[in-house]
């Protein structure tokens, strides 16, 4: 009897755990728009024409399916990745529903283009949690970018949470519209924080997903909440992204992923760090140069609590980075640490996309003793009075 009780209990779980089944991370259900319809891939159509149906997908308005290669007017329209991607019409949106950990920390990753000269914004959202993210064109020349976004997950009614991405409908031109590609989406942890090192996540090993393929990075728009980042830990305080980066695609002082810092004073990336007042603490970091053919000199500023540097990169030898230290005294419970490029960088092979220096490697540890004695000192004063008996 137990050991039936025990087998109906398991059956039970396996039921449950199979109708709760949560998303994994990666590419979402058709989120590179590469499935067809039931009807096939639209040929022929004109711009502006909607589908009836995407697969996977729940539409609200006009939506395209557009193809590599596609035309409006004298334009070949973007498709970021692939063959296939979506665009939203006016007011249109996409949505799909995802099995996710109620109270979790997810991040979004997306492609997304403009088709128009006109200003274009992308809402992404997740229950009541959302964003506009403002699609510029200043930080490659490619015409399109990965981005990410984070959410904390709400509690799922049956049908559980939608992921909505919407044209809140800024073009005066209905035929212009946001494409989007390659939606993907990742379960974050805050990592545990190193007994020697004040800061969350100096390594920023944890971040949003990026797809091995992509030589773009993802870039971590505006925001100014640690708790529900991309890159946890961390916040962007200002109006342009930071570029996260990985090893495959970039040099990375220490470890598989790291920041680029881009757009002078309008990048700024921040940690609010736990210190203890009237202590000394010293702030070290690594600073680098990505590969990417940006155009020196690089230089980085950092803040550690009313202290700060500048610290241009030069390197020693065939070295690609170095590694920089501010000492500082803390003088609340809380220290801000805080990053941004001191020049406006370009790469120099097309002159205008954006780059800058590389951080990495972050580290806030307490200063053993005082400025004027401590162990060690002492321990001199004590064998220079032996020395006089």
């Amino acid at each position: 009897m137990g050991r039936l009780w025990i087998c109906i209990c398991s059956i039970s779980l396996l039921v449950v755990s199979l109708g709760q089944a949560i998303v994994e991370d990666g590419l979402l259900t058709n989120g590179d728009f590469e499935t067809p319809p039931s009807t096939g891939f639209p040929t022929g159509t004109s711009s502006g024409d909607g589908v009836a149906s995407i697969p996977g997908w729940d539409m609200n308005g006009t939506v395209e399916l557009i193809e590599s290669g596609q035309k409006q007017g004298g334009m070949i329209l973007i498709v970021p990745e692939g063959r296939h991607a979506a665009r939203l019409g006016n007011d249109a949106g996409l949505s799909q529903p995802v099995a996710l950990e109620a109270g979790s920390t997810y991040s979004v990753t997306f492609s997304a283009a403009r088709t128009c000269a006109q200003l274009e914004s992308l809402n992404v959202s997740v229950g009541s949690s959302s964003q506009s993210v403002d699609l510029q064109t200043v930080y490659n020349v490619e015409g399109w970018d990965p981005y990410a976004w984070a959410f904390v997950a709400p509690s799922s009614g049956p049908d559980g949470p939608r992921l909505a991405f919407r044209n809140p409908g800024m073009e005066d031109d209905p035929t212009c519209g946001p494409v989007i590609d390659s939606v993907a989406i990742k379960k974050l942890f805050a990592p545990d924080k190193p007994k020697d090192n004040a800061v969350v996540n100096g390594d920023f090993e944890e971040g949003p997903w990026m797809f091995r393929n992509a030589s773009l990075g993802v870039l971590l728009p505006t925001n100014l909440d640690s708790e529900t980042s991309s890159l946890p830990g961390w916040t962007v305080e200002s109006i342009r992204a930071v570029r996260y980066i990985d090893s495959n695609h970039y040099s990375v002082p220490g470890g598989k992923r790291a920041v680029e810092l881009l757009s002078g004073k309008e990048g700024i990336l921040s940690q609010m760090v736990e210190t203890t007042p009237e202590k000394r603490y010293n702030l070290t970091f690594s600073v680098g140069s990505a590969g990417d053919s940006c155009q020196e000199p690089l230089a980085v500023m950092a803040f550690a609590g009313d202290q700060a540097e500048n610290v241009h990169y030069a390197p020693e030898g065939n070295m690609t980075y170095q590694t920089a230290n501010l000492t500082f005294t803390a003088r609340a419970e809380r220290t801000r640490v805080a990053f941004y490029s001191v020049y406006y960088n370009t790469r120099s092979d097309d002159r205008s996309s954006l780059c800058g220096p590389v951080v990495d490697d972050v580290r806030v540890w307490a200063v053993s003793g005082s400025p004027g004695c401590g162990w060690r000192g002492l321990w001199m004063v004590v064998v220079l009075v032996l020395m006089t008996l």
